[in-house]
């Protein structure tokens, strides 16, 4: 079975966090669709001179840690853990509702269906099933 990351801009995420943001928000549109092809997945921003070349790249969101969080595929389910990251790592169900607390850092959480991980200052990412257009089956 075939895995995407959906990494969207979300402005309703930026107001809350709009404090601590040192960009400001990039205009929504549609997300960019990342296959998964691992089953050990580092979620962050680029840096070549360290060597940090992440699979899912949220390199335009400063507010990212380089190294930020993991995600790991078991046996069908996915897990995410932060990675130490300076803003932490959030997780919400797919009601539209916000976190409020980040995960406790370097502990593996489940994620259950549609939920949804937010970090740094706009930037959520959806996992998802592959459709076959996008080499699901």
């Amino acid at each position: 079975m075939a895995w995407v990351a959906e990494v969207w801009v979300d402005p309703a995420w930026f107001e809350a966090n709009a404090e601590t943001a040192a960009d400001p928000c990039p205009a929504a549109g549609l997300p960019t669709v990342v296959p998964l092809r691992n089953d050990v997945i580092l979620v962050g921003r680029q840096s070549s001179s360290r060597g940090i070349f992440p699979d899912v790249d949220c390199s335009a969101d400063t507010g990212v840690s380089r190294r930020h969080a993991q995600l790991s595929l078991e046996q069908d389910r996915w897990y995410v853990e932060d990675l130490g990251s300076t803003n932490g790592t959030f997780i919400a169900a797919g009601d539209g509702s916000l976190p409020q607390d980040p995960i406790a850092p370097n502990r593996r959480r489940e994620l259950g269906d549609n939920e949804r991980i937010y970090v740094g200052a706009w930037t959520r990412i959806v996992v998802r099933r592959a459709t076959p257009a996008e080499g699901g089956s």
